[in-house]
């Protein structure tokens, strides 16, 4: 079986009205407001942007840089930039100064008391820790085959969480639910087709605490200036959040790659209807990826990705199993990166894609050449610590 499937983007690039809004909210205005909110959270540092050098000579390549967010508020994930900022935006509504104080100040004002969502681990860890923050409740119910250490950590902070015998869309539909039956407020990081405005407003948000990652990066390296930007996607919130700051704010733009495990490959299934309409998957989505096992596209992350991406990949969990190997053990003057599952498969695939000559035919569809500068993100830590360690030894 092929470890990676690659299928370009075809569909018509011209944006229709729902799409156009869709990008006007992730401009640089937008993404320094955000920024300008993290930097008022308690703690708050930049995650670091490592340069691969001895990688990119290796492979032939002329730049490789990664953005670990395992650092990110010791939370061992990214997620929490989402739910974070979606919560201070819900409190203080339009208000052109989002801050963590003036958000927690006017926090009594807000009536609901418990923050309701589905996780496969980052966002709940990241929303448990945002409950902290704002002195509120938290109720999370996570998927069949969750690992305990994922649930545990969640638990640790305060957070109320039940495991279920269902998969992650299934706990979707229970969290917003009981949202509803107990007056909470549904933090969820993806929107359904079926949906209110209203109801979209918080994954929205959420997407867009996510623009601080670049907003970071391009800080971080005033040069930086990538050809190839590959994205974790699993509803497609994270990598739509991305795409869309690179397609409004980045020039040129580069090309945007999309990944996903092969058995939870909704977004790449989607590219393939000629009209553009996402698929879904049911089933137990069976990866290690377990923060991209998602079976039902985002309506938001869809319809930017649909418009912004130049390929869709879908690929084996040996490909990411491959990244975190590769990040773990770095060469000389490289600096180590502990990423997990989900994080290392973007770095698993890149490396397939310039080292397997299987697959030099789709080196040359991406155009990846010794010009290429390529940025990941390793969007996650070793979250299960035993798996980790599992898959980088095995």
């Amino acid at each position: 079986m092929d470890e990676i499937k690659i299928n370009k983007n075809n569909l018509s690039q011209e944006r229709d009205e729902e799409e156009e809004n869709l990008f006007k909210h992730f401009t640089k205005k937008d993404s320094e407001k955000v920024i300008k909110y993290h930097k008022s959270l308690p703690n708050y540092k930049e995650t670091p942007l490592i340069e691969l050098t001895g990688l990119s000579k290796k492979l032939g390549v002329s730049n490789i840089w990664v953005k670990d967010e395992s650092k990110r508020f010791d939370l061992n994930a990214f997620k929490v930039l989402g739910s974070s900022y979606a919560i201070a935006r819900y409190i203080l509504g339009e208000s052109d100064d989002i801050r963590y104080d003036t958000a927690v100040a006017a926090a009594s004002n807000v009536p609901e008391d418990t923050l309701v969502s589905a996780t496969d681990g980052n966002h709940g860890y990241g929303l448990a820790h945002v409950g902290n923050l704002f002195h509120r409740t938290v109720k999370i119910y996570m998927p069949c085959g969750t690992v305990p250490m994922r649930s545990e950590r969640i638990r640790k902070l305060g957070a109320s969480v039940e495991v279920t015998d269902f998969n992650y869309d299934k706990c979707v539909d229970l969290a917003k639910v009981f949202a509803a039956e107990t007056n909470g407020l549904f933090v969820q990081d993806t929107a359904l087709e079926s949906d209110t405005e209203e109801e979209r407003r918080i994954p929205l948000y959420i997407m867009q605490g996510y623009m601080t990652i670049l907003e970071e990066a391009f800080d971080q390296n005033p040069s930086l200036n990538p050809t190839h930007v590959f994205l974790q996607c699993g509803v497609g919130s994270f990598a739509g959040s991305l795409a869309a700051y690179l397609s409004n704010n980045i020039r040129p733009v580069p090309h945007i790659i999309s990944v996903e495990p092969n058995n939870a490959d909704c977004i790449f299934l989607s590219s393939q209807d000629e009209f553009g309409q996402a698929r879904t998957i049911s089933g137990d989505l069976d990866s290690i990826m377990a923060g991209l096992c998602c079976g039902v596209p985002s309506v938001q992350g869809w319809k930017i990705l649909r418009k912004s991406v130049s390929h869709f990949v879908s690929c084996t969990d040996a490909v990411t199993k491959r990244g975190m190997r590769i990040l773990a053990n770095p060469l000389p003057g490289d600096g180590k990166i502990i990423s997990g599952e989900s994080g290392a498969v973007t770095m698993g695939l890149v490396y397939t894609l310039l080292t397997d000559d299987r697959y030099s035919h789709l080196k040359e569809k991406l155009n990846l050449t010794s010009e290429s500068r390529i940025l990941l993100v390793s969007t996650e830590g070793d979250t299960d610590p035993e798996g980790y360690y599992k898959h980088i030894w095995d």
